[in-house]
């Protein structure tokens, strides 16, 4: 029974007790205080009592097997609930084929049903009573039934209870060249079109004015930043089989590698970007300067000081230095105590991770930075990254194909992104570049 309208007539009692106690009829309402109270009491027994069927209810529902057979069964299954006795070999899903209860991962041994368990536990100590007996001989005389047969089950060749495996969930990933290192420092913007622009404005001038002298014509210069949506994205093939017997989250481990890689495609996009199949790149936009450094073969201290000065004054404060690691270690080996900076001290110290105390990105992707210092070679990007827009149009996203590499029985993961990137303003970034 439904006890809403019950409360809303007690609610409406309480109202009405509350204009007779302003009229100063007390004996009124305390009748009508009374009536609410019974009605609230009521109510509160009403839901008890349906609170305590649905318990009731739940217990005669649940199935005589405590191990989840079927699927309705699982729904009810808790395997965290050490109070029910497991009596039936349930396996999870993640278990291990080809090993035994003993040689499973730990987080699998965890959620197995308790027969399992026993049985982990019983293969385990035969085990040991085995390696401690005096010889194979002497275990096999003295062992029971159930040990020797604990001794012959998934054995090798040789008859003998193999070693138990032991499986850690971990997976030895080489990441490759670290990526979306530029993304944090740059502005991201979530856009709902294909193409579109952002309008720019440059700064009105100032300027005193004589007396009864005519306003000069102080227009701002207007322009835009235009943007177009492009698609990058991966595939990795997987066979129906390693997705079955795999022990470790695959999927995420997938999503993990997509992840990686697309954000090494976005920092070269955003380092040198061809803005045709890829971001348009600060080191492609000619309308950002250079700075000429003294050498043609080598960075001085100079060369820093006068990209840092080169840049204008209002960019500096939220400037980043980003450079390979190559060039990152040049730079840390030249003595600046002179110049009021600190590289390297001794060879004990951390190398720096700021210039002029501006902080300093390595990246060692693939990009139109150089790696070496040769005549004209651009080593760095200096500037303030918030004024790079990038234009999100559709996230990383990850779909699954079951169907078109049926064939094969592969399963097909597609990872992809839809996205652009774009210099907002040209003069917040400067480009050493040697002579």
């Amino acid at each position: 029974m439904d006890t809403t309208k019950v409360r809303q007539e007690a609610g409406a009692l309480l109202a009405k007790a509350e204009n007779a106690l302003g009229e100063g009829n007390v004996e009124e309402f305390q009748r009508i205080v009374d009536d609410a109270r019974a009605k609230m009491d009521s109510a509160d027994s009403i839901d008890k009592a349906a609170s305590d069927l649905k318990k009731l209810q739940g217990d005669f529902q649940q199935p005589l097997n405590t191990v989840p057979l079927a699927s309705k069964d699982v729904e009810s299954y808790n395997a965290e609930d050490t109070t029910a006795k497991l009596k039936a070999d349930y396996k999870p899903a993640t278990w291990v084929k080809g090993l035994p209860a003993m040689s499973q991962p730990v987080w699998v041994q965890e959620k197995m049903g308790t027969t399992q368990k026993e049985q982990a536990q019983f293969q385990t100590d035969t085990f040991v009573k085995w390696l401690r007996s005096p010889s194979d001989n002497v275990f096999f005389k003295t062992a029971s039934l159930d040990e020797v047969k604990a001794m012959q089950e998934d054995t090798d060749t040789e008859g003998g209870y193999f070693v138990p495996e032991e499986f850690i969930n971990q997976t030895i990933h080489d990441p490759g060249v670290p990526g979306s290192q530029l993304r944090p420092l740059c502005t991201v913007i979530r856009v709902s079109s294909k193409d579109g622009y952002v309008p720019t404005m440059g700064s009105a001038t100032w300027a005193a004015i004589a007396e009864e002298a005519a306003f000069s014509d102080q227009t701002p210069t207007v322009g835009q930043v235009p943007f177009s949506i492009e698609k990058s994205g991966g595939l990795v093939k997987v066979t129906r089989e390693l997705l079955d017997d795999s022990a470790v989250n695959l999927p995420a481990l997938l999503t993990q590698i997509f992840q990686e890689s697309a954000g090494r495609f976005e920092d070269v996009g955003i380092i040198s970007g061809n803005n045709t199949t890829q971001y348009g790149g600060i080191m492609s936009d000619s309308d950002v300067a250079f700075y000429t450094m003294a050498n043609a073969t080598s960075v001085v201290a100079a060369d820093l000081v006068g990209t840092f000065y080169k840049l204008d004054a209002q960019f500096r404060a939220n400037s980043t230095w980003v450079m390979k690691s190559a060039i990152a270690s040049l730079i840390n080996q030249i003595n600046l105590t002179g110049n009021g900076v600190t590289g390297v001290p001794n060879i004990t110290a951390a190398p720096s991770s700021f210039i002029l105390g501006r902080p300093n990105v390595t990246t060692d992707v693939v990009s139109g930075l150089g790696a070496t210092i040769t005549s004209t070679e651009k080593i760095a990007l200096f500037g303030d990254f918030r004024n790079y827009y990038i234009f999100d149009r559709v996230g990383f996203t990850i779909r699954r194909n079951d169907d078109l590499y049926m064939g094969n029985d592969q399963i097909g993961f597609f990872a992809t992104r839809r996205g652009d990137g774009q210099v907002g303003l040209a003069n917040a970034f400067k480009i050493p570049r040697a002579a």
